[in-house]
């Protein structure tokens, strides 16, 4: 990681271009259920928040292999927002 700020702009970003996907999905697929576009663009937002919650709330300072450990996990966790544009495909 190279810069703690550049993280948040990634994750920014990330979020701005999945929120864009759900919307996209909304207008081109008619027969799209608003009520389950609705609940995955709030998982979308609730895991970004929790994220960036996560980043700027720290609380393993000192070892430098236990912060790396933890911004990778962080990083890992966005892999969650990803997972979450799936649900949108599957039929109820």
């Amino acid at each position: 990681m190279a810069s703690i700020r550049k993280l948040k702009k990634n994750l920014n970003y990330l979020t701005g271009e999945l929120i864009n996907e759900c919307l996209a999905y909304q207008y081109f697929n008619k027969e799209a259920d608003p009520e389950k576009v609705e609940k995955v663009l709030t998982g979308i937002i609730e895991n970004h928040n929790d994220l960036i919650y996560r980043i700027h709330h720290c609380n393993v300072k000192g070892d430098k292999k236990k912060v790396k450990e933890y911004f990778r996990s962080i990083i890992k966790d966005c892999e969650k927002s990803i997972s979450l544009l799936d649900q949108l495909e599957k039929k109820e």
